[in-house]
């Protein structure tokens, strides 16, 4: 990108990761390698563990990928520690790096009983949030192992505790008891948080049962709930922390937006849901206070999500002004590495957006970069993404399918273009709305052309301040 602050901050995170995450090592700690006085000495799973990895599956380094490394490898754990080993898992809000909560290690705020009956459960959802990481390894890779080894049985745990507090409400809908959006310190009923996490999650259970072939005897139960769960709570702001309790003070946790990001369970692209993601997005990021850095990389990826590039650009801005150390790392009242990381994913999900089966190709580009190379991004569907913006124009798009998967690609080329492959002449055709669908064998690329020629090159970039040492 021509703006080389950012250029290097980006690469300079790609390092931090490789350093914090080696390919036999376990989840890092939320303050990383680096030993330093920390209030953090421990893995925090309600929103470090997760931004930590996401920047690992378009830089194409799932090697480093200890979320499902270690879930699966210490799942004996997560069943062990719940209330209801028999069919549950769930992990608690800090464990150590065999996810283990230990005495002394932060409060774990892990549910020991039902909800109204014996101690309230605050945060049920971390494990289920933590499983979505895990199925963005899979669909990076395409590689059904994940699903059937890992993401499916432990899913299928960490929503079955949720059915046995769940009730009807006075409008035949299933309600949820108090629990707790991480960091907004209420207990409340239907929070966004949980229940924007049991949707994912029954909803992923059914497609994973679909792709494994599997009769599971929970499937009715993940459908029920699925068509008669609970609305969000929302009020004149936008989606409140829960029933009953509005947003209504500065917090630095989007808990209670997982829905819009980054489960893409409501989408810009929805346009009924436009009004509600930007009033809610403009109300949460207007409070300031107790907001941080990673309050700005959650804005930043909402507004890539909105198309709105100069905004998410303002937003890392933000950041980067406000937050970040000149080594770029950053801290809350100890050193912390998720922030700088999920920053470099922002920066993904400006550069290439895959969710629901389309690849977005420079979907939230700002105006001050009217030049952008990207090279070999890993997509989901597992396809290798080249492309290059010149002059505020795409001149193509070149993709190369890891796995066979089905290739729809939003290409962002305006006016006519050529498709050419490297081998057999490949089908394609142009949707309604300007997609482009692609039958794409494993192995094969294809080179979507619009101008110029299709190399890959730098983007000369104007002499401007850089993070580390002078060169």
């Amino acid at each position: 990108m021509p703006d080389q602050r950012m250029q290097s901050f980006y690469w300079i995170q790609l390092y931090k990761v490789a350093a914090a995450a080696r390919r036999d090592a376990p989840p890092m700690a939320t303050s990383g390698p680096w030993l330093e006085p920390t209030p953090w000495p421990a893995t925090w799973w309600n929103l470090n563990v997760q931004l930590e990895y996401w920047l690992i599956h378009g830089s194409n380094h799932l090697e480093l990928d200890a979320v499902t490394r270690s879930l699966s490898q210490y799942r004996q754990r997560l069943i062990d520690q719940v209330t209801f080993p028999e069919d549950s898992a769930g992990i608690p809000r800090t464990t150590d790096m065999t996810l283990d909560n230990g005495a002394g290690i932060g409060n774990s705020g892990f549910p020991v009983g039902i909800p109204g009956q014996d101690t309230p459960v605050p945060e049920v959802g971390n494990l289920t949030w933590a499983l979505h990481n895990v199925w963005l390894s899979y669909r990076h890779t395409m590689d059904a192992r994940i699903v059937r080894d890992v993401l499916f049985p432990l899913l299928r745990r960490a929503i079955t505790y949720y059915p046995r507090f769940l009730a009807p409400g006075a409008d035949g809908r299933l309600h949820l008891p108090a629990t707790f959006s991480p960091e907004y310190g209420v207990n409340a009923p239907d929070t966004n948080y949980d229940l924007a996490l049991i949707r994912w999650g029954c909803r992923t259970l059914v497609e994973s049962a679909r792709l494994l072939g599997v009769r599971d005897p929970l499937l009715p139960k993940w459908q029920d709930v699925l068509a008669n769960l609970a609305g969000y709570p929302v009020d004149e702001n936008g989606f409140m922390i829960g029933a009953g309790a509005p947003f209504a003070k500065s917090h630095r946790h989007y808990s209670h937006l997982l829905m819009i990001y980054p489960l893409y369970l409501l989408t810009w692209e929805q346009q009924n849901q436009r009004e509600l993601i930007e009033k809610s997005l403009k109300h949460w990021i207007s409070f300031e206070g107790a907001l941080q850095g990673y309050s700005f990389t959650g804005a930043a990826s909402i507004s890539a999500q909105m198309l709105r590039g100069d905004d998410a650009r303002f937003y890392l801005d933000e950041l980067l002004r406000r937050f970040v150390q000149p080594n770029t790392m950053y801290k809350e009242s100890g050193p912390v590495i998720e922030t700088p990381l999920s920053a470099a994913q922002s920066m993904h999900d400006m550069i290439c957006q895959s969710w629901d089966g389309v690849i977005r190709v420079l979907p939230a580009v700002p105006a001050a970069w009217p030049d952008v190379t990207v090279h070999d991004f890993l997509t989901q569907g597992a396809f290798l993404l080249s492309a290059a913006r010149r002059g505020g124009r795409t001149d193509f798009v070149r993709l190369v399918s890891l796995a066979g998967a089905p290739c729809r690609v939003r290409t962002g080329i305006d006016g006519p273009f050529t498709v050419r492959s490297n081998g057999r002449k490949v089908s394609w055709r142009t949707l309604p709305g300007g997609d482009v669908e692609l039958d794409l064998r494993r192995g094969e690329e294809v080179l979507i052309q619009a101008r110029g020629d299709a190399v890959i090159r730098p983007v000369a970039a104007p002499s401007r301040p850089r993070w580390g040492l002078p060169v």
